[in-house]
């Protein structure tokens, strides 16, 4: 795409959204009770037509007036049958799966650096460890984070490879392999390559071990590889399943109006990107109508006790009145996947 159309079109979107954007602000109390609603959405049995491998579970509605609700870019599955969301306005949301109450549950902010509160706040991708230790990855700043289970104690670093990238299309997939391994995505597309590479990092180990203070340089150098994905698609977030390879979460903007969005879920290999520093996305299933649709950008993978996988994920309202904040769960047999 020519780079006066790309802006062209960023700036309409802007201005779609901006009306939205105040009418949702306007009318938001700040509620300190810190109340959530999550509601069951009816669905369509064509809903589950386009979704391929997986079995659609159930589909439900977030709401809360709080104003640290919303905008949620990255999810994590942790223990005890809970979720941990995390937005781009500095959130975070810790609640139960549904279906059933999601209480007790917990609406916070992330950063525990109280100077922080308003200069951190785009947190776009996460991965997490058996301890319960999260990484964030920071689009705006160009930054990680590594946060302890109970949110007290966190160090973050400027790694040198993401100073280039996009602090509006930048590090929005983030995963940690079983070696100890960090892979990052972007994602904006790599210039001429018909909106389908983007710009891929593997780190050896931990780019946040070694950081001393709030700030710093990251001690890890990364590797470049691309990820070739479906021609306009931009990966939101990412999960590994336990045989290694990932699922990519994608999303594009539907033109023209009203503003809409189309996803899809690919399956790719990062020992393909190991070994020829490219690796392909292959696409699963299409998260478009009669499926409920929204801006998907948080993916989360859990393990069941008889070998199948809970995949969930959540969508991105953007702050916006004209947008809602979905979760789906989709169940999948690993037996399903293309060898």
């Amino acid at each position: 795409m020519p780079p006066r159309l790309r802006l062209f079109l960023a700036v309409l979107l802007a201005l779609v959204l901006l009306p939205s954007l105040f009418l949702r602000d306007r009318g938001m109390r700040w509620d300190h009770a810190r109340r959530l609603e999550i509601a069951a959405l009816p669905v369509s049995p064509r809903a589950a037509e386009g979704l391929g491998p997986f079995r659609l579970a159930g589909a439900w509605e977030l709401h809360s007036d709080d104003f640290l609700f919303g905008g949620y870019s990255a999810l994590i599955a942790r223990p005890g049958g809970r979720l941990l969301a995390l937005s781009d306005r500095n959130g975070r949301l810790d609640f139960r799966e549904p279906p059933g109450t999601p209480a007790p549950f917990l609406m916070s902010r992330i950063s525990v650096d109280p100077r922080e509160v308003r200069g951190i706040a785009d947190a776009e991708a996460a991965t997490s460890d058996a301890a319960g230790t999260i990484w964030i990855s920071w689009e705006d700043r160009h930054m990680i984070s590594r946060i302890d289970r109970a949110f007290t104690h966190e160090v973050r670093v400027l790694p040198k490879e993401l100073r280039g990238w996009s602090s509006q299309f930048g590090a929005e997939s983030m995963a940690r392999d079983g070696a100890g391994r960090f892979i990052l995505v972007s994602e904006d597309f790599v210039p001429r390559s018909y909106e389908r590479q983007h710009e891929t990092l593997v780190y050896p180990s931990d780019p946040t071990e070694g950081a001393e203070g709030l700030v710093g340089p990251a001690m890890a150098s990364a590797t470049h590889g691309r990820l070739f994905a479906s021609t306009g698609y931009r990966p939101t977030d990412m999960a590994l399943l336990p045989d290694g390879r990932a699922l990519i979460l994608l999303r594009r903007l539907v033109w023209p109006l009203p503003l809409r969005f189309s996803g899809r879920i690919a399956l790719a290999d990062p020992a393909e990107l190991r070994r020829t520093g490219v690796w392909h996305a292959r696409d699963l299933a299409y998260l478009d109508p009669p499926l409920p649709t929204d801006n998907y950008e948080g993916l989360a993978v859990r393990p069941r006790a008889d070998g199948k996988l809970d995949v969930w994920v959540i969508s991105d309202d953007n702050k916006a009145s004209t947008q809602r904040t979905l979760l789906l769960k989709l169940v999948l047999d690993p037996a399903d996947l293309p060898r």
